[in-house]
C-alpha cells in the first residue's frame, strides 16, 4: 500500500484523515502508481462505484436535499471542483432534440491517468444517480475521447450498452424524463442550508490568493449563479466598500473578473453544439440571447457563432491529427 504515495509528499496517514488535501500533480502520481500496482486498467470504474453520497460530505447531503435530477446536476457543476479538484471542469449537456441532459467533463490529466478519471468520475455520477432515486439507471449514453479498450465488459457492466468512443467530447447523459423524476429524500428546507455551506466552502479559499484570485475562483466555481457584489463581498467576509477597495488596489473591478468567467464558461458551452446561442445566453444570465451576442463581441472579438465554428474547425484538425 505505501508504493500508492511513492514519487509524492504524502503518506498513508494523511491520505486517511479528513480534510487531508491533495495537490494535482499528487493525485496524478497516486492514479499512475495505482495503476500499475493493480494492473487493471479499468480501476476508475471500481473506484467510482465505491464514493457513496457519504463519500461527498455536505455536497452528498445537498444532492439528497435536490427535487429531482436537474437540481443535483446543477449543484454538481456548482460544487464539482470540491470533489474533483481544479483541473477538472463539469457543465450541463443539453440535448433537447432526444429530450436528453446530463454531464459533458473536460479535464486535464496526463495519457496515463486520463481513462482513469473519465471512467471514475462518470462511474461515481452513475453510482450516485441510482442511489438517490434509489432504483437502478435506466437508458444512460455515454461519450469517451478515447480509443475503445479491448474488453469493454466492465463498461458495460455499470453503464449499459450505449457507449461511444472517440468522441468530440466527455458526456453521460440520461433520458429528459428521468431528470424530472423527483428525489425521494427532497428537502427544500435542507437544501438551502447545505448549499450555503458548500457556497462558503468554495470561498475559504487560499489566505495567500489575491482578492481578484478568490473572485475568479468563486465565481468559476459557482457557474451558472452568478453572485452579485454585494453577495460576493460577503462571501469573502468583507464590505462591499472594502471589496471594491481590494480589488481597485489590485488593479481591476468586480465586472471585469465576472467577463472573465463568463467568456470561459461562454466558450465551454459553445463547444457543445447541441445548445443553442439563446440556451447559453439564459445559461449565462442573460435575458436577452442578443445582449449575449453583443457582450460577447467585445470579450473576444467575434459572434458566439463565429467562434463556435472556429472552435469546431480546429477540434476536427486536432483529432485528425491524432489520427
Amino acid at each position: 500500500m505505501a508504493a500508492l504515495c511513492e514519487g509524492t509528499a504524502l503518506n498513508l496517514d494523511a491520505l486517511s484523515s479528513p480534510g487531508t488535501r491533495v495537490e494535482e500533480h499528487d493525485a496524478d502520481r497516486i492514479i499512475a502508481n495505482a495503476l500499475m500496482a493493480t494492473g487493471d486498467p479499468a480501476l476508475g470504474l471500481a473506484v467510482g462505484q465505491q464514493l457513496n453520497l457519504g463519500a461527498h460530505a455536505v455536497i452528498g447531503q445537498t444532492f439528497m436535499a435536490c427535487a429531482d435530477l436537474v437540481e443535483v446536476l446543477d449543484t454538481l457543476v456548482r460544487y464539482g471542483p470540491l470533489l474533483t479538484g481544479s483541473n477538472t471542469e463539469l457543465s450541463r449537456y443539453e440535448d433537447p432534440v432526444n429530450d436528453r441532459a446530463g454531464l459533458m467533463l473536460s479535464l486535464e490529466s496526463p495519457p496515463l491517468s486520463r481513462r482513469f478519471s473519465h471512467e471514475a468520475i462518470f462511474s461515481a455520477a452513475q453510482k450516485t444517480i441510482s442511489d438517490l432515486l434509489q432504483m437502478p439507471t435506466a437508458d444512460l449514453e455515454v461519450h469517451f475521447p478515447y480509443a475503445s479498450p479491448a474488453d469493454t465488459t466492465p463498461l458495460t457492466r455499470i453503464f449499459g450498452e450505449k457507449i461511444r468512443f472517440n468522441a468530440d467530447n466527455a458526456i453521460l447523459s440520461l433520458p429528459g424524463s428521468l431528470m424530472r423524476q423527483p428525489v425521494p429524500t427532497s428537502n427544500p428546507i435542507l437544501r438551502t442550508l447545505y448549499d450555503a455551506e458548500c457556497a462558503r466552502l468554495l470561498a475559504d479559499l487560499s489566505d495567500t490568493a489575491s482578492y481578484a484570485e478568490r473572485t475568479l475562483t468563486a465565481l468559476d466555481k459557482l457557474q451558472g449563479q452568478y453572485p452579485q457584489l454585494e453577495q460576493m463581498a460577503a462571501m469573502l467576509h468583507l464590505s462591499p466598500r472594502t471589496y471594491r477597495r481590494r480589488l481597485q488596489q489590485e488593479s481591476t473591478t468586480f465586472q471585469v473578473l465576472l467577463d472573465t468567467i463568463r467568456l470561459k464558461h461562454a466558450k465551454q458551452y459553445l463547444r457543445n453544439d447541441e445548445l443553442s446561442v439563446d440556451r447559453i445566453a439564459l445559461l449565462l444570465g442573460f435575458n436577452d440571447a442578443s445582449n449575449f451576442r453583443r457582450a460577447f463581441m467585445q470579450w473576444s472579438e467575434a459572434s458566439p457563432t463565429q467562434w463556435r465554428k472556429i472552435s469546431m474547425a480546429n477540434a476536427r484538425l486536432h483529432k485528425t491529427s491524432d489520427l
